[in-house]
């Protein structure tokens, strides 16, 4: 079997392309008047042409979590304001939905089970509940009977529309601070993120200064690298799917435990077929082999944002460091997608999408999130001033 008929193409239907942060934190430079370079104003240009004719810019929980860490909440905001009207806070999938379907697909073809090849599941959604569990959780109307049937009251549609946009603008941007205190009465708790990320840190570090007194071969080295990210970050998911197709992963992948090395092989070949994952894996092994470099939170942050971005969207615009080592690993090509390395290139990749646009992509149908003409609602005032036109809300 080929390696293009073992992965699938993930790539979503409408022509798309992922912005790291600090992408989105230039073109908010250019929405304010103050460029980093001249021609971040002709991206600016592009991207929102690009954008209002059907590209699609999806956020993923990185983008949450990474615009969290910006300390000001002026400039959370500023950003926030030009990702969602480029994006209007279209998300990719939760990581674990995902990866799931790439898992049993992976299983499929190295093991015959599941017997069927699995369903993707729907990759582009909306709002940070799909980025960060995998379901909408949209707002809804309430009376005293329960919720309001929007067929009952239509006009009030327009309305309940604002309001969830700018929901997922707050949700986006981040609480102001003298908001926190009382969202931690309701349970607020953003140290959780952090510690989990330093958790995961020193896990990578502490393999670092292994490495330092153990010199291996490159190859030796993915190998071990691959097991660690199946253990540390999948084995929930992998034990769960195991147990459900009755899979014995011993058997399966021939292993003699009189000769421990015998079911690498498969194993190894087994995981790689796993694009998100390869990803990771590839990237996190060049990492390790530059014993000089320094690991870093964002670093983690970057490879699981780019392990999700590559296989599903068109186009990645990664920083210069994740360029490079994305070049090294061949991901993008492996996965038919293009990364791109100097910004300024940008805006001949959005013509090249565009022309790839077709009416069946339909960029702005979901749920009337967007209405015609519709700019994305990120002003509170807009909601007052909707509202007492709707007595009814």
């Amino acid at each position: 079997m080929t390696e293009a008929a073992e992965s699938p193409n993930l790539h979503m239907a409408p022509p798309s392309v992922y912005l790291d942060l600090w992408v989105w934190i230039r073109l908010a430079r250019a929405v304010n008047g103050a460029p980093r370079e001249a021609s971040d104003l002709a991206v600016l240009a592009a991207v929102r042409d690009a954008s209002a004719a059907g590209v699609v810019f999806p956020l993923s929980a990185t983008h949450y979590t990474e615009l969290g860490k910006i300390a000001d909440p002026r400039q959370r905001a500023d950003v926030a304001r030009i990702m969602a009207k480029v994006s209007h806070c279209r998300t990719l999938r939760s990581r674990r939905v995902l990866l799931r379907h790439q898992m049993l697909h992976a299983m499929h073809v190295s093991f015959g089970r599941p017997a069927f090849r699995p369903s993707p599941p729907r990759v582009l959604g909306i709002g940070a509940a799909w980025a960060l569990v995998g379901e909408r959780a949209p707002l809804v109307l309430r009376g005293p009977s329960g919720d309001i049937d929007m067929d009952m009251v239509p006009e009030l549609r327009g309305l309940l529309r604002r309001a969830n946009q700018y929901a997922e603008f707050q949700l986006l941007a981040g609480p102001r601070d003298e908001e926190i205190e009382g969202l931690r009465r309701l349970g607020y708790r953003p140290e959780v993120v952090r510690d989990a990320a330093r958790s995961r840190l020193e896990w990578e570090e502490t393999y670092a200064g292994i490495l330092a007194d153990d010199s291996i071969s490159r190859h030796e080295l993915r190998v071990r690298v691959q097991a660690r990210e199946v253990l540390h970050e999948h084995y929930e998911l992998l034990q769960e799917l195991l147990d459900e197709y009755r899979i014995d992963l011993h058997r399966e992948i021939g292993l003699d435990t009189a000769r421990p090395k015998s079911g690498r092989p498969r194993m190894t070949a087994f995981v790689d077929r796993m694009p998100s994952v390869r990803i990771a894996v590839d990237l996190k092994a060049e990492l390790f082999s530059n014993q000089s470099k320094t690991w870093t939170v964002n670093a983690l942050y970057d490879i699981d944002a780019l392990g999700i971005a590559v296989p599903y969207c068109h186009v990645v615009v990664p920083d210069r460091e994740m360029a490079n080592l994305l070049s090294r690993s061949k991901a993008g090509s492996r996965n038919g997608t293009r990364v791109v390395t100097r910004l300024r290139d940008l805006p001949g990749e959005l013509a090249d999408l565009r022309a790839r646009i077709r009416t069946a992509d339909g960029g702005r149908s979901d749920n009337n999130w967007i209405a015609p003409d519709e700019d994305f609602c990120t002003d509170m005032e807009v909601l007052r001033a909707l509202a007492p036109r709707h007595p009814a809300a």
